[in-house]
């Protein structure tokens, strides 16, 4: 998932913990994590208040999913997809036509965005899902960014984001059969 930002700091990461926290879990994020220096491997903490599975509840797991930040410019993207004049083109001066990176609305939205922060998971443990589909749903609330998914090519519209990140979380944790979970006890940070 990418989720676009006009800005993100750490006074974000309150917020985004509370906002997690209301998904029938208690989650802890890496006590170093930093919006400002943040590469790799992203660590958090969490307990089930509920859930299908009962080994899953009181006991603390570590989870996480890779978490990268980079700057964006909206202007040098649009460069980049921009097709280019052939001679004969320039020569009649025929215009081009505009070229949008998602959507005229969307980009309107984008325009305004300077980060853009990658939430990547995999099946290395059960709760990355959770934790990237939720993680990027509720930030990109918070932030009031722009959420989109490159391997559905899905623009995320953020009034229903987080219910359809939690419908997906929950339906494929259902899902896991009990001897296919993949669950790592909190020992301590990593």
């Amino acid at each position: 998932m990418y989720v676009y930002v006009e800005n993100i700091d750490d006074s974000f990461i309150p917020l985004w913990i509370t906002k997690l926290n209301q998904f029938d879990m208690k989650c802890e994020i890496h006590p170093d994590f930093s919006f400002n220096n943040q590469s790799g491997f992203l660590p958090f903490k969490i307990k089930f208040h509920d859930s299908k599975h009962q080994d899953m509840l009181n006991e603390e797991f570590r989870t996480g999913f890779e978490f990268d930040i980079d700057d964006f410019d909206f202007d040098s993207e649009i460069e980049k997809i921009k097709p280019k004049q052939n001679f004969f083109e320039k020569i009649l001066n025929r215009k081009l036509s505009k070229v949008c990176f998602a959507s005229p609305e969307i980009d309107q939205k984008l325009k305004r965005c300077k980060k853009v922060l990658y939430f990547r998971w995999g099946s290395s443990d059960s709760f990355e899902l959770r934790m990237a589909l939720l993680g990027s749903a509720t930030l990109s609330v918070l932030t009031n960014g722009v959420c989109y998914d490159p391997q559905g090519d899905i623009w995320y519209d953020n009034s229903t984001i987080i219910e359809e990140a939690l419908n997906g979380v929950l339906e494929y944790e259902t899902a896991l059969q009990p001897d296919k979970l993949v669950l790592y006890k909190f020992e301590e940070w990593l």
